[in-house]
């Protein structure tokens, strides 16, 4: 047992101070309320730390003998609030480790402090108290509003002024922010309401970064962790609007800017216009050697982008053990050169249990954080994940942490750490509570809770863009298009350059595309590529030139894709943005393919999955395997097809994607279908329908039902086909698919034509064109001529089939579509044979018994039958002077046999009409 002299008044274990005298626990000088008995608890571990401290012990410490209470259910709850006060957890002890059906054990080491120690800057600045919870605060804040912004100032002040001043000081100060988020909140009422353009947006400042001086990669971390120490230093009670670190990442990325600490006025200019920033502020940082001690200095300008003056210049020099408190003065200075108040003991509060617990988890998460913004998912996931190890109970870790698992395609991983972040974020600032609970919600596909979320962060903070760029992609992806376009309205009420930021054009442009109002999201796209070309936001114009190539690529203006592509591409390689380079080749690939280049289309696929691979993008990987897929499918390579779709399957079952998942098994439907295998397709069919009503996925539900569909016809149950592609067909056309609703709406032109319903398959064929009329999908338009030649050859109509065929057997020689060159061969060998000509009758027959034979080699069985079926049916007419009664019994038994109703039927009725 370690027993405590009686001359030790302190005690220290990783952040916290206990004064047992005074009966206090500190978290970096800050004071946690406790009650007696968690604290008596607390004193009895630290007297054995090490040791096992058991039940029956603290019993005795806790309560009399004769005292009478439910020991077991008291004892736990004083464990909990002991643990909440440390943020320490039982299932991961980093303090207190419970030692089952035996007691608990204090883990780290504890040290005493010395009697001549100096009182810590909380212990001067008045021991203001930090309660159990955050509803104990009593924070400055409006009725339903949030406190001030986080800030890592507290922790390092040393503040002369009394008690007495402090607290008047911070009443005055809690009037003056409660008026001032009242006011922002009723401007933002109006803006929404459409009553008012009024907004008096607070001085923006952006924290570039700060300049390596000492070379050391070991020390670059530094230049992360200042900026954003400092930017959340100047963001303390809300008078000034700091530029989101991750647009002064892509900014950094776009300009060719000298060196952060020798800015000129042409560079302040150009940052003004890709940022929209009235003051930046940069410098440089160095190491002082060993013979300083291990001392750093901090160099920093205050620099205006109007005038391209400095403002203000200084430096600061720390120790690398009190970084926070090196960053916390030149912060002071800062704020005190601005005008701006200095801070109030409740964001100090806030800043202290905010704040990671060790230098280790803050230079990881510096690093990881770096990773991030420079399109490093995989990098920052590894930096991130120690990160959290260092630091188990720091909130904003886990929440990049998320950020990192999502772009690289682990769904459930990253709702796992989103999750995290929520619960450990109780006594983060409510700004940033409400942000990390916005990217859990997110995650998690919970758009209502995530939209009310950035509206009210939106609503009191009408100046922040980011917030109302937030609030307008979170409707979108709720479906709530009208909503979003409200909201973007709103953004450009707002004062320039704020109102004219490109990005608000794009959300403009996606909202619009989503109603379907291609004109209006062609213009906002275009607004956006040329403010984004003016300000010099290189990322931000490469953006907009992909989007407007989707556009193109769905208006079928393949030029146009072309160029946009290109330019986009050349954008991302000067950036180093590995993922839009694959972006851009995914989309220039999906032109080729839809204009029939299925050759160019494959080498640019293998090239955006070269680098999806290479830079661990998992889902991006997985769904260029499945578009892998669809192009061997295509080409006729089935193994290789099925290699591509199960890759892809692989994935999104690795990273729990069930959306994806779903995906790629209707993707192995089709490659089972095709090689005849309707058993195995319809069981791939059937489970990605169930996936996709569990999760609720529409149309990707739809897609599942017409594959099921067309096993049904191919089995012989039409009702059941009908009422499968009649449900595709609706979901379809409520989510205004267009080309996908063709695709169903011929495959019942099928069935119609099946049943010998000419009527209503024409009218069925002619809904189909007038839908592809509208896209750009040359190969669907051939498989519609097809059933268009098949219906009018039932018609008698021999010249309109042939120019129909004509163009179909067109595109699959250009394309090599070897499922479209099988069809074609097929129908123009019912037309030749409905010619009534005998030679034309002969050729036919010719053309379909090397048909027969080319489909099995290429392993499309399915198309083999059917050739065989109507060779069959040919050779039973007496004018071909054969007889082919023993080809159609052979295939009804093969037909029968292999479950093929529809083929089997269809002979058996041949063999009776005979």
């Amino acid at each position: 047992m370690h027993t405590l002299e009686s001359v030790t008044r302190t005690l220290r274990f990783s952040v916290f101070e206990v004064d047992l005298r005074a009966a206090e626990l500190r978290k970096h000088g800050v004071r946690i309320k406790l009650q007696d008995q968690p604290f008596r608890i607390l004193s009895r571990l630290l007297e054995n730390h090490g040791d096992i401290v058991t039940r029956e012990e603290l019993r005795q410490e806790l309560w009399h003998d004769h005292t009478f209470v439910d020991f077991d259910r008291s004892l736990n709850k004083a464990m909990a609030k002991l643990r909440s006060a440390l943020g320490d957890s039982a299932e991961t002890p980093r303090y207190i480790e419970t030692i089952p059906r035996h007691g608990y054990r204090l883990l780290v080491p504890v040290e005493h402090s010395q009697p001549n120690e100096l009182p810590s800057h909380f212990e001067r600045f008045g021991q203001h108290v930090v309660h159990d919870s955050a509803e104990d605060l009593d924070l400055p804040s409006a009725a339903s509003g949030f406190p001030s912004m986080a800030k890592p100032a507290r922790l390092f002040y040393s503040v002369t002024e009394g008690w007495s001043f402090s607290f008047l000081m911070a009443v005055t100060v809690t009037l003056i922010v409660v008026s001032g988020l009242m006011s922002l909140r009723l401007k933002q009422s109006e803006i929404l309401n459409g009553q008012s353009t009024l907004v008096s947006p607070r001085r923006s400042v952006a924290v570039l970064g700060f300049r390596n001086l000492s070379g050391d990669s070991r020390d670059a971390w530094l230049s992360t962790a200042f900026a954003d120490w400092l930017a959340t230093e100047l963001s303390a009670g809300d008078q000034l609007r700091t530029v989101a670190a991750e647009n002064i990442a892509r900014m950094k990325l776009e300009l060719p800017l000298p060196e952060l600490d020798s800015l000129g006025s042409e560079s302040l200019s150009r940052i003004r216009k890709d940022l929209g920033s009235d003051l930046v502020v940069a410098g440089s940082y160095a190491m002082l050697g060993k013979d300083a001690a291990g001392q750093i200095r901090l160099d920093l300008r205050l620099l205006d982008t109007r005038t391209g003056e400095t403002l203000f210049a200084m430096s600061e020099t720390g120790t690398e053990a009190n970084l926070f408190s090196l960053v916390s003065r030149a912060g002071e200075n800062l704020r005190g050169k601005l005008g701006v108040r200095k801070v109030t003991q409740a964001e100090a509060v806030e800043v202290a249990l905010a704040l990671p617990s060790n230098a280790e988890a803050a230079r990881l998460y510096a690093e990881g954080l770096a990773n991030l913004r420079v399109f490093n998912a995989l990098q920052a996931q590894s930096s991130l994940t120690q990160a959290v190890t260092a630091d188990p109970n720091f909130a904003l870790a886990h929440s990049a942490l998320a950020t990192a698992w999502a772009q690289l395609g682990y769904g459930q991983n990253a709702i796992n750490e989103a999750k995290k972040s929520v619960e450990l974020s109780t006594n983060l600032p409510r700004a940033e509570r409400l942000l990390v609970e916005g990217r859990y919600r997110e995650l998690s596909l919970q758009w209502d809770k995530a939209i009310a979320i950035y509206q009210a962060l939106f609503q009191f903070f009408p100046d922040n863009p980011d917030y109302g760029l937030q609030l307008a992609h979170a409707q979108i992806k709720a479906a709530q298009w009208h909503e979003a376009l409200a909201t973007v309205a709103a953004l450009r009420a707002l004062p320039a350059p704020l109102g004219s930021d490109p990005r608000i054009d794009m959300a403009e442009g996606d909202a619009a595309r989503s109603l379907g109002d291609m004109k209006r999201a062609e213009a906002a796209m275009a607004a956006a590529a040329e403010k984004s070309r003016a300000s010099g936001a290189s990322l931000l114009l490469a953006r907009a030139r992909l989007a407007q190539a989707w556009l193109y690529e769905n208006l079928g203006q393949p030029n146009e894709v072309e160029s946009a592509v290109k330019e986009a591409t050349q954008l991302y390689n000067a950036a180093h943005d590995r993922k839009g380079v694959a972006d851009a080749g995914t989309i220039q690939a999906i032109t080729l393919q839809a204009t029939g280049d299925y050759q160019s289309a494959l080498q640019k696929y293998k090239e955006s999955l070269a680098i999806l691979t290479e830079t661990g993008d998992e889902p991006g990987a997985a769904s260029e395997n499945d578009n892998l897929g669809d192009i061997y499918l295509y080409l006729g390579e089935l193994s290789a097809a099925s290699r591509s779709y199960g890759n892809s399957l692989a994935i999104y079952e690795k990273t729990k994607d069930e959306d994806g998942v779903a995906l790629a098994k209707i993707g192995l439907g089709d490659v089972a279908l095709a090689q005849g295998r309707h058993a195995e397709g319809k069981q791939l069919y059937q489970e990605a329908l169930e996936i996709c009503r569990r999760i609720g996925d529409k149309g990707r539900e739809a897609s599942a039902l017409y594959g099921l569909g067309k096993v049904l016809r191919m089995e012989g149950d039409s009702a059941g086909a009908w009422q499968a592609e009649s449900n595709a067909r609706s979901i379809f056309e409520q989510v205004g698919d267009r080309v996908p609703w063709a695709q169903v709406t011929l495959s019942q032109a099928d069935l119609l034509l099946d049943e010998n319903k000419k009527i209503e398959a024409a009218a069925a064929i002619h809904e189909a064109s007038e839908l592809l009329a509208q896209g750009n999908s040359l190969r669907d338009q051939a498989f519609a001529d097809l059933i268009l030649a098949r219906a009018a050859i039932s018609n008698g109509k021999i010249e309109e089939a042939t120019i129909a065929i004509s163009r179909a057997k067109l595109f699959a020689a250009r394309s090599r579509d070897k499922e479209l060159e099988i069809a074609s061969r097929l129908e123009a060998a019912r037309m030749d044979a409905a010619t009534g000509d005998l030679a034309r009758r002969e050729t036919a027959i010719r053309s379909l018994h090397n048909l027969v034979l080319d489909a099995k080699a290429a392993g499309y069985h399915y198309a083999s039958l059917e050739a065989r079926l109507t060779l069959g049916i040919l050779q039973m007419d007496p004018q071909s002077g054969r007889s082919g009664r023993a080809e159609l019994a052979a295939l009804h038994r093969e037909a029968s046999t292999a479950g093929f109703t529809l083929i089997a039927d269809r002979a058996a009725t041949e063999l009776r009409n005979q």
